[in-house]
């Protein structure tokens, strides 16, 4: 924890030195990352935020609620059928309540579970509701991992695999794929998740784990949860999302303020170029920070 308390002190020098360098957009977003991760780091440990996220009629929330083991969100056949996100707390979770409320996610349900995981059911990432959009866009980014839900017919479109999957391969460690309804596949069902393996590879997204589940009609997610349980440890996994958050701002705020030290001149281009060095040194660390984290998760 030495080392990521130094990690979030960087990233806060980083954020210090790009005011006057960076818009004030950029700033703000850069700001929004260092600061969510101190808020994260404060509960490592304490379990795992993950969010369900898929299309129109996935079978999200039927999933949802399989894996607590009781109906904890509204399922039925009008769509969408969630309208906002709505996390899972388990009974026992009283950090991690206040955890989901420092990160904003949301309506907060109790279930009876045990295990001190947060299942974050979203609205449909398709809904024709520009408002539920948003919601995924702007929860996406404050969980830990991501259960990304398919069902048989629209596994392959184009809104998922283009406009999600297709920029987030430096994320594949945090991801799981459901391929749910499978009942309504029978024999087909190992040729389709094949297929969907071949374009997440396709997306970037390596070793993508693609699960076969059914939570409409006989539910079964024992499969879901075990691959939850074996890829998902909970402090391994948030420490490696906050390290590739911090890596990616700090790439991207890197190349905006190298870009300005050749077009700036005196006091201005000083600041420029100490932006790009303390961005750098971020970036490093928070990349080699991520392969410590990783390496320590395979010799487990």
């Amino acid at each position: 924890m030495g080392d990521l308390r130094g990690l979030l002190d960087l990233a806060d020098m980083a954020v210090a030195r790009s005011e006057g360098v960076l818009s004030i957009d950029e700033r703000k977003s850069v700001a929004a990352i260092a600061r969510r991760a101190r808020l994260r780091a404060g509960y490592i440990g304490e379990g795992l935020v993950v969010a369900l996220a898929g299309g129109t009629g996935s079978g999200k929330s039927s999933l949802l609620n399989a894996l607590v083991g009781h109906e904890v969100v509204r399922v039925g056949v009008v769509r969408p059928t969630t309208t906002s996100a709505v996390a899972a707390v388990p009974a026992e979770g009283v950090v991690l309540g206040r955890l989901i409320g420092d990160l904003g996610i949301g309506t907060i349900v109790q279930t009876s579970g045990e295990k001190q995981i947060v299942y974050v059911d979203l609205p449909d990432f398709d809904s024709i509701e520009q408002a539920h959009r948003q919601i995924v866009n702007e929860v996406l980014p404050v969980v830990d991992a991501v259960v990304w839900v398919f069902d048989p017919e629209k596994y392959s479109d184009p809104v998922i695999h283009t406009e999600f999957l297709g920029s987030l391969g430096n994320y594949s460690r945090q991801f799981i794929f459901a391929l749910n309804q499978i009942d309504r596949i029978a024999d087909d069902a190992r040729s389709v998740a094949m297929d969907l393996e071949r374009q997440l590879l396709a997306d970037g997204i390596e070793d993508p784990m693609v699960v076969l589940t059914t939570a409409q009609g006989h539910t079964d997610v024992g499969d879901l949860t075990v691959a939850i349980e074996e890829r998902l440890d909970a402090k391994r996994t948030a420490l490696s999302k906050l390290a590739i958050d911090l890596t990616q701002v700090a790439n991207r705020s890197w190349a905006t303020s190298d870009r300005l030290v050749d077009v700036r001149a005196g006091a201005d281009a000083s600041s420029a170029a100490l932006a790009a060095a303390t961005f750098v040194s971020l970036g490093v660390e928070a990349f080699e920070f991520a392969k410590v984290i990783d390496a320590e998760g395979t010799n487990q």
